[in-house]
């Protein structure tokens, strides 16, 4: 018998396939972690500073959240103003009211026992000060329905008295007993006297707000007996108020500001009279009035309370806001007082048109 041949005897290995790849070298693993390292550290650092923005955008407008909704408290609140002006006699003693039966009337005349009055707080508050109330102030009527009877409260068409000035001082009158720090601000404030407290009919123009200010929230008040004027919004430094003419009468060729140039508009007070209405504006609404309010934020607020201590921080000029026609100019001249401070400041400004003033009635009656 002849012997078995393997069966692998006639197969050849195949030959071992050579490969040109090789691995990474040392330098080449560092190179490629410091660039890695590179591109994260500026990811982060772009993340970082994306987020800080974000950040500072949203603590911005949350510090001016309070200041737009007092803004739109003013504007909502101020187009509701009346006077619910009439016609009728006057007589020989220039009033409406006869002295007696004999008398006859002399002339047929608008007339309200209402008022809307607006100017320097120095000026409108009893016992304010231009360093301590800067800017404007503005009182009128108007259908608020705001009593302290419960079963009056339904009843939202009660006439009331209202008001808003910028005053600067301190919160102890409010605070909680628990804060010690004391904080002194610029805060916009709210006359709202209730409907009961209405004097209005009873008292000579100007005279229902003279407790505007002595009327200031405080530690005393309860349920029952609550003083009419609260803090609304915080770091408001300057209310300004330019009653204007409607827009028809400036493409008449009126001047916009020639019913109040002053920035001062008493509508119980003959100002303004022509040849055709020996009234002028009196007992009229003005047709537009352009609100302006000034607000810095919170850090802004610190900053001053610590550099000026007790006394009231001088941003508005006793010169300022005195001619409606520099109006753009005291705006611009604030502005600068606000950055050279270095202080964070927003201007909120719309021109409100009075729903219930009767202007095309000036020529007429």
């Amino acid at each position: 018998m002849m012997p078995t041949a393997s069966i692998t005897s006639g197969i050849r290995p195949l030959p071992r396939k050579t490969s040109d790849h090789r691995g990474f070298t040392l330098v080449e693993l560092l190179v490629s972690m410091t660039v890695l390292s590179i591109i994260m550290l500026v990811s982060v650092s772009v993340i970082s500073q994306t987020q800080k923005t974000w950040m500072r955008g949203s603590a911005r407008i949350e510090q001016f959240r309070e200041a737009r909704v007092a803004f739109e408290s003013i504007t909502q609140t101020l187009r509701q103003a009346t006077l619910n002006t009439y016609t009728t006699y006057k007589y020989p003693n220039e009033t409406t009211i006869p002295q007696t039966a004999l008398d006859a009337p002399t002339a047929y005349v608008r007339h309200s026992e209402l008022q809307f009055v607006t100017g320097p707080a120095a000026s409108l508050l009893t016992g304010a000060s231009a360093e301590d109330n800067p800017g404007h102030a503005v009182f009128f009527q108007a259908t608020l329905g705001v009593s302290n009877r419960a079963e009056y409260r339904s009843l939202r068409d009660l006439l009331c008295g209202r008001g808003y000035f910028v005053t600067y001082g301190t919160d102890l009158g409010w605070r909680p007993p628990h804060v010690v720090e004391e904080r002194r601000r610029f805060r916009l404030m709210e006359y709202r006297p209730t409907a009961e407290t209405n004097d209005i009919y009873s008292v000579n123009p100007g005279e229902w707000f003279t407790d505007a200010l002595s009327q200031i929230t405080g530690a005393t008040d309860t349920q029952n007996d609550r003083a009419y004027t609260r803090p609304v919004a915080e770091n408001i430094i300057a209310l300004i108020l330019s009653p204007r003419v409607a827009p028809a009468d400036v493409e008449a060729g009126q001047e916009p500001t020639w019913i109040a140039p002053g920035y001062q508009y008493d509508s119980s007070q003959v100002q303004q009279a022509t040849a055709y209405d020996l009234q002028g504006t009196q007992h009229l609404l003005p047709p537009i009035v352009v609100v302006t309010l000034v607000a810095i934020d919170e850090a802004s607020a610190r900053k001053l309370q610590a550099k000026y201590n007790t006394s009231s921080p001088p941003l508005l000029q006793p010169t300022q806001f005195i001619n409606a026609e520099d109006y753009n100019a005291d705006l611009r001249s604030l502005e600068e007082t606000l950055i050279n401070e270095k202080l964070t400041y927003r201007i909120f400004s719309n021109a409100i048109a009075l729903r219930n003033a009767k202007w095309a009635n000036q020529n007429s009656l």
